[in-house]
């Protein structure tokens, strides 16, 4: 009995469809990993249940230039894709034309149940001496379809992304007295604020506000009182965090040090100004002012 296993990327709703012909050595079946938390408190350690984080998938082994037993697409595929001389090559070609369109590609192991969209993230092929099979490694990493909100005001469609926390606007101008025009506004009518938020319209479709405002209710400032600290900036109105591109985040971070309006920018891990590290910061800049 043959190996059930097959494994198939198309592109744009089954526009075009490629069978893996020669099985890795090694393939996912569908593992996962989740991003918890875990808080000290006076009684332990509280852990909060975070969400699964993307799903990577690697694939390694060749493209044939010659025909072999274990192809999984046969003869006829094999001189489907140009046969001896043609087949790995043109199947190259065929990846990089799907890689220049920008767009998701499905990943399908029927066996296992895998069938979703994935991005290309790495496709490294290489020529041995002997023959001219090309043997190569392509990593894929799981994508994540933008959902969209119908306005009913306009019509118009306006694309959310799932997961994060709402964003809290700042609250709305007052009117202040003559003895107050000159004083400096505070929490998310600061200067530093206003900084954030046009730093990020800036780079609208990069990177986002992805919190703001915490009552002390939330569970991350809860956990914090509860093992005697004050709740953080967050609950004070005095935080962003942004996440997104990490490149534009590298660029964000390095700006908002430079602009001397914020007391604490949490990047990578580690505090920028003392160079401590504080874990959970991987994917978001935290910026906190006075």
């Amino acid at each position: 009995m043959g190996n059930p296993i097959s494994i198939f990327l198309s592109i744009n709703n089954g526009e075009k469809t490629m069978q893996i012909p020669i099985l890795p050595s090694e393939i996912d079946p569908g593992g996962f990993e989740n991003n918890h938390e875990v808080f000290e408190t006076v009684n332990g350690e509280l852990r909060l249940i975070g969400s699964k984080k993307l799903r990577r998938f690697s694939l390694t082994t060749f493209f044939p230039d010659n025909y072999y037993e274990v192809d999984k697409t046969g003869l006829a595929g094999f001189e489907g894709w140009g046969g001896q001389g043609n087949a790995a090559k043109k199947r190259i070609e065929e990846l990089r034309r799907w890689n220049d369109r920008r767009v998701p590609i499905r990943l399908q192991i029927p066996y296992y149940g895998i069938n979703m969209a994935v991005t290309l993230d790495r496709f490294e092929p290489k020529v041995r001496s002997g023959n001219r099979d090309i043997y190569y490694t392509l990593e894929m990493t799981e994508f994540i379809f933008p959902q969209l909100k119908v306005s009913k005001a306009t019509g118009k469609v306006k694309p959310t992304v799932p997961k994060f926390e709402k964003y809290v606007p700042p609250p709305k101008e007052e009117k202040k007295s003559s003895s107050s025009k000159n004083r400096p506004g505070k929490g998310y009518d600061s200067v530093a604020a206003k900084w954030v938020r046009d730093y990020v319209a800036k780079h609208k479709g990069s990177i986002r506000i992805t919190s703001a405002g915490r009552s002390k209710s939330h569970p991350i400032e809860a956990a914090k009182i509860a093992r005697g600290k004050q709740p953080g900036d967050h609950s004070r109105n005095s935080a962003y965090d942004v996440g997104g591109s990490k490149r534009v985040l590298d660029k964000l971070a390095a700006d908002a040090k430079a602009s001397g309006l914020f007391k604490q920018i949490i990047w990578r891990n580690r505090d920028l100004f003392t160079g401590r590290y504080i874990g959970d910061h991987d994917t978001h800049v935290h910026l906190a002012w006075k």
